[in-house]
């Protein structure tokens, strides 16, 4: 391998930019390691020693933290609705802006250079500018704190996936296509059988972050479905119960270490994954 020389500025640049990405770093990491270490203590031990390292590891926490409840519902319950909330709507989400993408992308109409523009412009404004109007409906239409109220607002079809997903559409050669309706395929079967699977890599990573963002929403699920308590909801509402006394630090630190294990081990398995299948599309056309 050829040796890169540098200039003495060059290197001082490089030495300044390395230690300010390991102190950045060491901030990140830092508050997920104080709280998995405290997640080991016993009440007294993390009021009298909050810095240091367990004197005596308590995995009971461990188990305890599975009994705690927030509005009724137990850890367990937490992470059932969270698995329900996170599937479907992370595959209802992908659908509807991977049929919405790959419409607006391969096929000419009045008006499809109107909706790739509009979705910049509603991404602009703030999501709770509608949050008013959005419960009003909710309501009006009886799906509030229900499930199917949180999967109908899945249902959008733009959105960070739907840009994603555009521009992967828009380098995939519609060549495919055209040999599928020589062979007498038509619109839907070329999109189900062709270009569906072509693309089901790039969904299939997208689907992985956006199931991420699920599992970590709060703001949703704790207005429009407040009983189904979700991790991240419930978390927040094991913290209130903390501050009032009614469970320890230790036990909520290892509920918290439980809620991030999930998320943690998908993308840890999957981030190769996903950078491979989004930074290539199709062939280009």
């Amino acid at each position: 391998m050829k040796k890169i020389n540098r200039t003495r500025s060059e290197k001082v640049i490089i030495l300044v930019a390395s230690i300010l990405f390991m102190i950045y770093a060491i901030l990140l990491i830092f508050p997920f390691a104080w709280c998995f270490f405290n997640s080991f203590k016993s009440r007294s031990d993390f009021i009298f020693n909050t810095w240091g390292l367990p004197e005596k590891f308590v995995w009971q926490n461990y188990i305890d933290c599975f009994y705690m409840t927030y509005n009724d519902v137990a850890i367990i319950g937490m992470f059932k609705n969270s698995i329900i909330f996170t599937v479907g709507c992370t595959i209802i989400s992908l659908f509807f802006c991977s049929a919405t993408s790959y419409t607006i992308t391969k096929y000419h109409f009045f008006g499809r250079n109107f909706f790739y523009t509009f979705t910049f412009i509603m991404m602009l404004v703030p999501a709770m500018g509608a949050t008013a109007a959005n419960y009003k409906l909710y309501n009006e239409l009886h799906i509030y704190d229900t499930y199917i109220g949180i999967f109908i607002g899945s249902m959008g079809g733009f959105g960070g996936a739907f840009l994603f997903l555009y521009g992967f559409y828009k380098n995939l050669s519609w060549s495919y296509a055209e040999a599928a309706f020589i062979d007498g395929a038509g619109h839907f079967i070329t999109y189900f059988k062709i270009m569906l699977p072509m693309a089901m890599p790039a969904i299939i990573a997208i689907g992985i972050m956006n199931a991420i963002g699920v599992w970590n929403d709060y703001f949703t699920f704790y207005l429009y479905a407040p009983s189904k308590v979700t991790i991240a909801v419930g978390i927040n509402g094991l913290s209130e119960l903390n501050k009032a006394g009614k469970i320890s630090f230790p036990q909520l630190f290892a509920a918290m270490i439980i809620s991030m294990i999930p998320v943690v081990v998908i993308y840890s398995i999957a981030q190769k994954f996903i950078v491979e299948n989004t930074t290539i599309g199709g062939v280009k056309g």
